[in-house]
């Protein structure tokens, strides 16, 4: 979706969670993100992927 709709470019890396997405000036690492957010903390309900996005979409050119 950041590329997509956001116009983002896709940087692929050696290591996937390494793999970045570029929107604007900013960087952004979604494989990452969601690596730690799919882990049985109390983090996934504090900072849901949606938040990520919308917060993303303000970098949008």
């Amino acid at each position: 979706m950041l590329v997509r709709r956001l116009g983002g470019t896709w940087v692929p890396r050696q290591k996937v969670e390494e793999s970045q997405v570029r929107v604007g000036n900013r960087i952004w690492l979604p494989c990452l993100r969601a690596r730690r957010y799919m882990q049985p903390r109390q983090s996934l309900l504090d900072y849901s992927l949606t938040q990520f996005f919308k917060e993303a979409e303000r970098y949008r050119p």
